[in-house]
């Protein structure tokens, strides 16, 4: 996993990398392959902006959230990618199994019932 954190018109702090580091380990257990998770963190007006994006396996979310905290910040915009996440995981199952359902449903067509006809 590529991780990517930067900071704008705030100062960097190591805590949160570290917190940042830990929470983004979970976007892991949604992918086999290489995935990309860049996070940017401002201030503005008095919230606490966190913006995630994450780039894998031909796709790509953005989950953003602004709050008085910077770490609820951080849990937010996580929540908003692993809805997404999950989303996308049950219309590709939903699609998965649609199309396995309907090739068991068709009779197998076999070299006699050619002849016969």
């Amino acid at each position: 996993m590529d991780l990517q954190i930067s900071f704008r018109n705030m100062d960097t702090s190591q805590a949160l990398q570290t917190y940042t580091r830990e929470k983004s380990e979970k976007l892991k257990k949604y992918f086999n392959g290489r995935i990309s998770v860049t996070w940017n963190f401002s201030i503005e007006n008095l919230n606490k902006v966190a913006h995630c994006r994450l780039v894998g396996n031909n796709m790509d979310y953005f989950g953003e959230a602004a709050t008085g905290d910077l770490h609820a910040s951080i849990d937010s915009a996580l929540e908003k990618i692993e809805k997404q996440l999950r989303k996308h995981k049950e219309i590709v199952k939903d699609h998965l199994h649609k199309h396995a359902r309907s090739a068991h449903e068709l009779p197998p067509s076999t070299p006699a019932d050619v002849d016969n006809e």
